[in-house]
């Protein structure tokens, strides 16, 4: 009978240990996801998966608004902040945008910030040449009422406008409206 060295019988234990673990981990997360048995019903409990399903899908939705802290190359922090909305008010250097929910946010706008349109007739976007992109637009551009995605950089009570999307999205791309939408630096 072979006998094992020191070391691998204690990678052997920790990796026999880290198994168990994470196998009770896991049985206590999925214990943890089913219903309770109601007292007062004596028919069998609903089906395990479709009540995971329904519990993966809770909270699940087109991001409205928010805000988050990212670390930069640097070293440092910037606080981005993001919005879905119509825009209340405009000005070549400003705009106020308040979503769904109520929540109201001042942008400003310089040079700096990149502004496109979604035409209404997305055709226009199929250039034959890969990826469609968007066309540019300017402050001028953007209308009370317009339907707009908003990133930006926060400093203090103020937020500058880096990117803005003006238009409705198409059915099948809503809910991604800001991927790749923060402020580059």
């Amino acid at each position: 009978m072979a006998t094992l060295t020191p070391g691998l019988r204690k990678g052997l234990l920790a990796g026999g240990i880290a198994v168990a673990l994470t196998g009770g981990g896991a049985a206590a997360v999925w214990a943890g996801t089913q219903p309770s048995p109601s007292p007062s019903s004596s028919s069998a409990s609903p089906n395990p998966s479709a009540s995971a399903k329904a519990k993966a899908t809770e909270g699940r939705g087109q991001a409205i608004h928010g805000e988050h802290v990212v670390k930069q190359q640097d070293g440092t922090y910037r606080t981005v902040v993001t919005q879905t909305g119509t825009i209340e008010s405009v000005s070549e250097t400003e705009m106020t945008v308040k979503s769904e929910d109520g929540f109201t946010q001042r942008y400003s706008m310089t040079a700096d910030t990149r502004i496109t349109n979604v035409p209404a007739d997305l055709s226009e976007l199929r250039n034959g040449k890969g990826k469609p992109t968007l066309p540019s637009a300017t402050a001028a551009d953007l209308k009370t009422g317009d339907t707009v995605r908003v990133s930006g950089t926060k400093d203090g009570d103020s937020v500058a406008a880096a990117k803005i999307v003006s238009g409705e999205l198409p059915a099948g791309v809503k809910g991604h409206g800001h991927r790749g939408h923060g402020p580059k630096n």
